[in-house]
């Protein structure tokens, strides 16, 4: 159960990280702001994963996709325990992109928003 808590806590932290990037390298929508990329869109992105997160539910959805990969994690790192909490963190982190990919693109599922 610990490993499941490991990907939750991962993936939910790692959304701020993958949101920065994200914006830096493609775009990320600001809520009342449109899509932002670049330098000056870091700080809106952050406050916007907060919003994505608290207000819609984002963090739940992460959650639970960062506590399966808590739990591959723990399946595939066999019995070692340090490597365990590395895949952990590391599958966790992994979990986070989707969610934040999903919103990058989301005009271009659903149409204009």
């Amino acid at each position: 159960m610990s490993s499941f808590f490991c990907g939750t806590f991962c993936s939910i932290l790692g959304t701020y990280p993958m949101a920065v990037f994200c914006a830096l390298l493609f775009r990320f929508p600001i809520p009342f702001g449109g899509y932002a990329s670049g330098v000056h869109a870091v700080v809106p992105s952050l406050l916007a994963v907060t919003v994505y997160g608290v207000v819609l539910g984002g963090f739940v959805v992460q959650g639970l996709l960062g506590g399966v990969a808590g739990l591959l994690a723990r399946r595939h790192g066999g019995p070692n325990r340090r490597r365990n909490w590395r895949l952990c963190a590391l599958y966790g982190l992994a979990a986070s992109l989707p969610g934040v990919f999903i919103l990058a693109v989301l005009d271009k599922i659903i149409g204009p928003w």
